[in-house]
């Protein structure tokens, strides 16, 4: 049973890896081949990490010097999109009323 999935979708200048499930070392050797193959003619590579569950920070880390490599060498561009629970939290703090035990009280919330 695979605990991880890794899609590609391509034209002829872009492309999107995208990532599933537990990111671990399979996950990023398997990442790391695709973008090894992409053609010459790839200018942009896009990494999706939004349906990722968990990350293993040293196979995330071999995942990104493979785009840095990539970059580097065929000066392309990079960009990744994280998870959105690992996105930093909206600023706004919402008063809303809480009436646990019957009494009415103010509680913030994020």
């Amino acid at each position: 049973m695979e605990l991880f999935q890794v899609s590609l979708e391509a034209h002829g200048f872009g492309a999107t890896i995208y990532i599933m499930g537990f990111l671990a070392e399979p996950a990023a050797a398997r990442t790391s081949t695709v973008i090894g193959l992409m053609p010459l003619t790839t200018r942009i590579i896009r990494l999706d990490l939004r349906a990722v569950e968990l990350i293993d920070p040293a196979a995330f880390v071999n995942v990104a010097r493979a785009l840095n490599r990539w970059r580097d060498e065929r000066f392309g561009r990079v960009t990744i999109e994280f998870p959105a629970r690992s996105r930093r939290r909206a600023r706004h703090l919402h008063l809303v009323r809480h009436t646990r035990d019957g009494r009415d009280g103010a509680v913030a919330c994020l």
